[in-house]
């Protein structure tokens, strides 16, 4: 694993229970919404709590089917204070990566950026 990756790998676990002071975002502990937004980000079947992680060297991809918004876990690794220092965070239409020098991580959380689009077309 690189450098850059072992940090924003890192990143994602001191940051598992962030929340944005002004109310933005909020990490949740990857279980609920601190922020009670309104909207179901899991369909309560059995599989809303599934989780993967996999990469190699510098390009790493976390996949997740319940509850966080994928901005959020974006926004916990870039925004000051505190972020990653030097992650940048781009929007790829699907999914979200966020990169580190030469890492890239990719934030797929299918269900979370499909509810949260809905919400927005309202």
């Amino acid at each position: 694993m690189s450098e850059d990756a072992e940090r924003l790998l890192a990143g994602l676990t001191c940051r598992i229970a962030a929340q944005d002071s002004d109310g933005r975002w909020a990490i949740g502990n990857w279980f609920s919404d601190p922020l009670m937004r309104p909207g179901r980000l899991s369909d309560g079947g059995e599989d809303r709590y599934e989780k993967q992680l996999e990469g190699y060297r510098h390009r790493w991809t976390l996949r997740w089917n319940g509850f966080l918004y994928v901005e959020d876990v974006a926004t916990s690794l870039t925004a000051s204070p505190v972020g990653v220092s030097g992650a940048i965070a781009h929007d790829a239409g699907d999914h979200f990566e966020v990169r580190l020098g030469d890492a890239t991580l990719r934030l797929d959380g299918w269900r979370a950026l499909a509810q949260h689009e809905s919400e927005i077309t309202r």
